[in-house]
């Protein structure tokens, strides 16, 4: 089973928690490839940040993905 959920996105990994929410197992397994998904060390960011600055840092991360 768990390589069928390995090939759902995460809205349909929620979707399958919730239908599933009485099932242990089920959920523990879809948790557990949504959390295998997760970026270990995220950005962060002040929430005072100026928009200026926001912009400057989207405009470098979208480059970078170019």
């Amino acid at each position: 089973m768990s390589e069928n959920l390995q090939n759902l996105t995460n809205s349909e990994l929620k979707a399958y928690i919730k239908a599933n929410r009485h099932d242990e197992s089920a959920c523990h397994e879809a948790l557990k490839i949504m959390m295998s998904r997760r970026i270990e060390n995220p950005a962060k960011y002040p929430y005072d940040i100026p928009v200026e600055e926001m912009e400057a840092i989207f405009q470098e991360k979208l480059q970078s993905k170019q």
